[in-house]
């Protein structure tokens, strides 16, 4: 298996659901293509690093952003943001990450292949 065919396939998916969100009855269930998106992402980016590097710093990526989601909370919900509203967009933010983490090891590995 190629490695490139795990970011391939995350697009695929994020498409196919952008379609059916849109064109079928889905969309009354409103689930944003944010609230699907932060698994598939890490999971691809764990295969794409592996396959492309030989190694996976997932677990890395994933330990600095949850200390990083510590003090924003901390932050954020000293500020008077409701606990339920906090943790929804600390899950999208978690899926655009992995999203953009997925992009620069996907150029890199495009780079140096």
């Amino acid at each position: 298996m190629q490695w490139w065919f795990w970011p391939l396939g995350t697009i695929i998916i994020c498409l196919i659901w952008l379609a059916l969100n849109r064109w079928t009855s889905l969309k009354r269930f409103k689930i944003k293509i944010l609230d699907i998106i932060p698994i598939p992402m890490w999971v691809a980016l764990h295969f794409t690093m592996g396959y492309r590097f030989g190694t996976s710093w997932i677990l890395w990526f994933m330990l600095i952003w949850f200390v990083f989601g510590e003090i924003i909370t901390w932050v954020l919900l000293r500020r008077k943001w409701q606990w339920t509203t906090f943790w929804h967009k600390y899950w999208e933010w978690t899926g655009l990450v992995g999203a953009t983490l997925l992009l620069i090891i996907t150029v890199i590995g495009f780079f140096y292949h």
